[in-house]
């Protein structure tokens, strides 16, 4: 990865990037990394998509825990999209174990490249990656690029249940439901259907915490040199998991692309 990948890759993990080689020790417990996995395949499901033909596109895939369940499910074609190719050999070694590795397409990229050349998937998935493009606009905006007209966009992530704005790093693009929906749909595209994921996330995220915190503590152990670097990673996984708890409500949305 270059700089600009690796800073990128930093942020979505919130991380500083002299961590990076370490994060799949601190993540190897984890495979969906905080997506709404079964949520997703339940609502994608309902689209009138077929199996034969049907092509997905997962953006940060990670470990691809939602490629390779809906291949597995669904048995559609998925490419998911990570710049850490630690994370990629583990959604390798999943796909071939859930038998799907003829479905299953891993690539090894920066999303912020791999968005700027258009493709023409039936679904694009963005689960848990916040505000990586900027704005809820500029997060359909890229998206749309990456579907055909009528395919659907499905975007995990939430909304500030109080506030109008948090200043917190990573967290600039939430606003409140009103606004938001209008952001997600302000090229007229469809809201397709929504559903709330505050429940099941405030548990995943509670259980992720304790095995972070568990792997934090091992690799300190081991590099007591990084103690510093560690523990405020770990400091902002816990405010994290605060404002998560607190200021925002969990939604999945999906989203139809306006015919052209």
């Amino acid at each position: 990865m270059n700089d600009k990948s690796q800073q990128s890759v930093a942020n979505s993990l919130e991380a500083e990037q002299n961590l990076l080689p370490y994060m799949p020790y601190l993540l190897q417990d984890l495979w969906a990394f905080g997506s709404s996995v079964n949520q997703i395949l339940d609502l994608i499901g309902t689209l009138p998509l077929s199996s034969d033909s049907t092509k997905v596109l997962d953006l940060g895939c990670g470990k691809g825990a939602v490629s390779i369940r809906i291949a597995s499910k669904l048995r559609f074609d998925v490419v998911g999209v990570d710049a850490m190719s630690e994370f990629l050999k583990d959604a390798q070694r999943k796909s071939s174990e859930y038998q799907v590795s003829d479905l299953c397409c891993f690539i090894e990229r920066d999303i912020l490249t791999y968005v700027t050349n258009e493709h023409n998937f039936d679904i694009v998935i963005l689960a848990s990656l916040g505000g990586i493009f900027g704005s809820n606009k500029k997060t359909i905006e890229n998206l749309r690029t990456q579907i055909r007209p009528g395919g659907y966009m499905i975007i995990d992530d939430g909304y500030l249940k109080k506030r109008e704005v948090l200043s917190r790093k990573g967290y600039e693009h939430y606003r409140n439901y009103e606004k938001t929906v209008q952001e997600l749909t302000f090229f007229n595209d469809r809201l397709f259907t929504e559903i709330s994921t505050t429940e099941v996330s405030r548990k995943t995220n509670d259980e992720y915490l304790k095995v972070i915190d568990n792997r934090c503590m091992k690799l300190i152990s081991q590099y007591p040199e990084l103690e510093k670097d560690i523990k405020n990673y770990l400091d902002l996984q816990r405010e994290e998991c605060d404002i998560i708890n607190s200021e925002l409500e969990g939604m999945i949305w999906v989203l139809k692309k306006a015919a052209a």
